[in-house]
């Protein structure tokens, strides 16, 4: 028995088909995500900017807040911004930034989730972390409003007196629904180490 043939072994162990898919859609989500990111993030910068500096005829503040492509219509109540002083228009702009910070975590943290996924990197503590920060932004957002619209209220504007919308109360449950399967990924991780310990 001493022709004992060495069979090579692959460099890099052959990876399933479905974890590849996986791999595959996750990085073009991410990558989708990632665009989307970019363009909320200067859509956010546009808006914000021509809130605090642009007095034309597309942007006219009434009811229901900030109205875009609209020019001012005192007969439905829309003012022009060049009628508000510079702190009012630096209350909207805050306003605007309360509204969107959380969508644009929520996307943000989506996407660092899927370029784990496309790196291979499944149920470990990096995922669920991104999960609760997730969580995180969509209890933030259920409260964006409220926090807009005091924001206005107090420079002494009106604004849409029915701010709570149903998408708030989603946003709330998702968020914790969300945290507590980033919950149990963790304790999942944490059995999966000890029993690969156990001897």
């Amino acid at each position: 028995m001493t022709n004992v043939v060495q069979i090579p072994q692959p460099m890099t162990p052959l990876e399933p088909a479905r974890r590849q898919a996986i791999r595959r859609r996750s990085a073009q989500l991410a990558a989708a995500l990632t665009w989307t990111f970019f363009i909320a993030l200067c859509a956010t910068a546009l808006l914000t900017t021509a809130v605090l500096f642009y007095d034309g005829p597309m942007l006219s503040f009434g009811p229901g807040g900030l109205w875009i492509g609209h020019g001012p219509d005192p007969a439905l109540g829309r003012v022009s911004l060049s009628t508000f002083t510079f702190a009012q228009r630096l209350a909207g702009a805050l306003a605007i930034a309360f509204l969107t910070a959380p969508v644009l975590a929520v996307v943000h943290y989506a996407r660092r989730l899927f370029q784990l996924y496309a790196e291979g990197v499944v149920f470990t503590p990096a995922n669920a972390r991104l999960i609760k920060s997730m969580a995180v932004g969509l209890a933030a957002y259920a409260f964006a409003p409220f926090a807009a619209n005091r924001t206005i209220l107090l420079a002494g504007l009106t604004n849409d007196p029915v701010w709570f919308h149903a998408d708030e109360v989603l946003a709330l449950v998702f968020g914790a629904l969300a945290y507590v399967v980033a919950d149990v990924m963790e304790f999942g991780h944490e059995i999966e180490r000890d029993r690969d310990g156990f001897i």
